[in-house]
């Protein structure tokens, strides 16, 4: 949930060059700020810190600044308030000296607290108390980097793969995983066949994370390291054997489309601003959009699920062993260099 903060004029336009100055403190040299904006229009700038969200609009007067807003939200607001506060005090300083060098008004919530203490303030944007989680809820948090859990996700490769080849010799289907185009077609044959529902009444919990998303996980399953880590990431609805699976198949198979394009590395997902949904998460980057591979998956799991479970009000388009390839040749094209 965001506030709105920012100054208004008491009397003049609020100076163009002042506003400049000291918006600069914390937006630099964002072009967007230090160039002007047409008739009509205001410049929308972003700032964001380790907690905090902003987006600044600043709407131009006659001759400076009729209006300068201010949105404010906390990323993680389950997390103990003290950092978001302090990072809270860097916007309401400059907008309190704003306010003071231009005779203006600093407004919060359309409240006047031009003369109060930064203290006061803050308290009205981010009450200095104990996070609580909601009832009913597990909260769940990590203090692992995106870096180290890029580095965990990568090093369970091998066992992923050992784990493909155990369980396709056991049915008689030994795999060929050389990652060439051609081994999809058997790999995703054998998916059709294995890949199994959760029993409709599992026992499932409601997990929030520190960031405010909220999914489902089932109790006492043992679950893929990924699990749980975003709101996209939690395909409660899939078996213990076969979240095993998916998370083998959907490492395979972006393997085979970074052997394929050159230039495709594995990074951490960072995109500006904040809200991308792959963001922290390991992903196949380099060329064309971010690769998270079990949300890549997901359409083509979604089909295998239908199979299962069919709607007869909404029919689904059935598996076929060819999908898995048929998903691979589109992933290359999009990715592979112009005449690549």
């Amino acid at each position: 949930m965001s506030l709105d903060m920012g100054v208004v004029p008491s009397g003049a336009e609020l100076s163009r060059a002042t506003v400049v100055a000291l918006l600069s403190r914390l937006l630099g040299d964002d072009r967007d700020l230090h160039e002007g904006v047409a008739a009509g229009e205001f410049a929308e700038l972003v700032w964001e810190g380790e907690r905090i969200g902003t987006q600044w609009f600043v709407h131009p007067g006659r001759t400076g600044v009729s209006e300068l807003v201010v949105s404010i939200f906390d990323a993680f607001p389950l997390r103990p308030a003290a950092e978001y506060r302090a990072e809270v005090a860097r916007v309401v300083e400059v907008l309190q000296e704003l306010a003071r060098v231009t005779g203006g008004r600093f407004l919060v919530e359309e409240g006047d607290v031009t003369a109060a203490p930064l203290g006061e303030v803050l308290d009205l944007v981010s009450p200095d108390a104990a996070a609580t989680t909601p009832a009913g809820m597990v909260l769940s948090t990590t203090t692992e980097s995106p870096e180290d859990f890029l580095r965990r996700y990568l090093a369970a490769g091998d066992e992923r793969l050992a784990l493909l080849r155990a369980r396709a010799a056991r049915a008689g289907e030994p795999p060929r995983l050389d990652l060439s185009r051609d081994s999809l077609v058997p790999l995703w044959a054998f998916a059709i066949d294995h890949l199994e529902p959760r029993a409709a009444d599992a026992p499932l919990e409601k997990v929030i994370l520190d960031g405010g998303d909220v999914f489902q996980r089932p109790k006492e399953a043992v679950l893929p390291m990924w699990y749980g880590r975003s709101a996209f990431l939690a395909p409660h609805v899939w078996s213990d054997a076969s979240l095993a699976l998916v998370d083998a198949i959907s490492f395979y198979a972006v393997e085979c489309v970074r052997h394929a394009v050159p230039g495709l590395t594995w990074q951490v997902g960072h995109e500006e601003p904040r809200g991308y949904m792959h963001e922290g998460q390991p992903v196949l980057a380099g060329r064309g959009p971010d690769l998270q591979p079990v949300t890549a998956m997901m359409p083509l799991l979604g089909r295998i699920y239908y199979l299962r479970r069919p709607d007869p009000a909404n029919p689904r388009t059935p598996p076929a062993p060819e999908d898995l390839r048929d998903w691979f040749d589109a992933a290359v094209a999009e990715r592979r260099p112009t005449g690549g």
